[in-house]
């Protein structure tokens, strides 16, 4: 989630520092985001079901704290 999060609209960019490829792979496999490049030119940007995901999330988070 963390990962989805820190995503900045859906251009291409790079992960987040720490971000394991493990992350990524779970991540792409779950059709949340997509994946381009190798080691450390990797790359990636949210799937429309990712940047519904995060937007529903973020709605959800906000409602808490109201």
């Amino acid at each position: 989630m963390v990962l989805l999060h820190s995503a900045e609209g859906l251009d291409w960019q790079a992960p987040p520092k720490g971000t394991s490829l493990k992350t990524l792979s779970e991540a792409e496999e779950q059709g949340f985001i997509q994946i381009r490049g190798e080691y450390q030119k990797r790359q990636f940007r949210l799937s429309e079901l990712g940047y519904k995901h995060v937007e529903h999330d973020k709605k959800r988070l906000q409602a808490r704290k109201l």
